[in-house]
């Protein structure tokens, strides 16, 4: 099974081509994923699959 990367809020930024404030707003509208390891306040990563798949169903949002 391959290694599932952990991304910072700046590479899930980055990756779906969103300012981290909107990627927030969408977090707490339940409209994205919540980051998946929690190691502190400020240390939060997201499993790089959950973001692939999110891309993939938000194809048409995330484009345009």
């Amino acid at each position: 099974m391959p290694h599932d990367s952990l991304l910072t809020l700046e590479m899930v930024c980055e990756r779906v081509s969103l300012s981290a404030s909107y990627v927030r707003k969408l977090i707490r509208a339940g409209k994205f994923p919540e980051a998946s390891h929690v190691f502190g306040s400020r240390a939060v990563r997201w499993s790089e699959s959950k973001i692939s798949e999110w891309i993939e169903n938000n194809r048409k949002t995330v484009v345009s």
